[in-house]
């Protein structure tokens, strides 16, 4: 049987964190509300955000801080729910544990799966599932969707899970946590496979034609203010104009898709190249 996978927190230290969520909700006017992508743009405020798609299941995310500055990278090839809490997660490292900043430790999707003795990584999970899925918004949802108490299936926790966008096993504990589900209940319902296109949760997914986007792995390519500095550094004279192109083609731009420079006409470059290679035979 699974057991709670927060049993390692101590209930003073759980009421903590709720009360740490609690109190960013209502710090950033976002109490009440279901948050998904709105959670990487608080990411933005605290720190430079950096999206780049690396194919590995395992690798998810990692906050540091360099220079007086912070620093978040979230790996845009893990299916968005993950890259969601992914980010929630390395808010709580920003807001509440300063120390974690200066390790530059890679988070991995063990560990973003409670599979960690790491306390404070547990304690930044269990924060981010507070904070995406919090527990008033979350039986307000129960209620409008007429899910009993002790009367759950697995259709339900994969609808919650599209409409919070975030994993399902953070919904299944989510459930267990409100004392909505048993233990028994959770255990079975962790059980279940949710990678897997054939059968679990994908294929519950697909027989009841979820069209979100949490699956999605987006492959963004995104480096904050990189395309501003880059323009103003090559307005200051600071950089080339090769240096110009070669920092744009970091998020697959050039200086012409951003409107700087003039597309080149290709009607032109071909005439050109059929009057230099015309036709000698004749």
């Amino acid at each position: 049987m699974i057991i709670d996978v927060f049993q390692s927190l101590s209930p003073t230290e759980i009421s903590d964190i709720e009360t740490k969520s609690l109190g960013k909700l209502g710090e950033k006017s976002k109490s009440h509300r279901i948050l998904r992508e709105e959670v990487l743009d608080l990411l933005e405020q605290e720190a430079t955000l950096l999206k780049y798609p690396i194919e590995d299941d395992e690798l998810c995310a990692f906050v540091c801080k360099k220079k007086g500055r912070i620093f978040v990278y979230i790996n845009s090839y893990i299916p968005k729910e993950k890259q969601i809490f992914a980010a929630a997660h390395e808010l709580y490292h920003i807001w509440f544990d300063q120390e974690r900043l200066n390790k530059t430790e890679m988070l991995k999707n063990d560990t973003l799966e409670n599979q960690t003795e790491d306390i404070t990584e547990l304690k930044a999970n269990f924060f981010a599932a507070l904070f995406l899925v919090p527990t008033n918004v979350l039986i307000d949802e129960l209620r409008s969707r007429n899910i009993d108490k002790g009367n759950v299936k697995l259709f339900d926790i994969v609808k919650l899970m599209s409409v919070f966008h975030v994993p399902y096993k953070t919904i299944v504990r989510r459930l267990y946590e409100i004392n909505f589900i048993d233990l028994i209940d959770m255990s079975k319902f962790l059980g279940i496979p949710d990678r897997d296109p054939l059968k679990g949760v994908l294929l519950a997914r697909k027989i009841l034609q979820l069209n979100d986007s949490t699956q999605e792995r987006t492959q963004d390519i995104f480096f904050e203010n990189l395309i501003q500095n880059t323009i103003n550094a090559f307005q200051l004279g600071k950089i080339s104009e090769e240096d110009l192109r070669a920092k744009l083609s970091l998020v697959k731009q050039s200086p012409e898709s951003i409107g700087l420079f003039e597309e080149t006409d290709e009607e032109d470059d071909d005439t050109e190249w059929e009057d230099i290679m015309g036709d000698y035979d004749e």
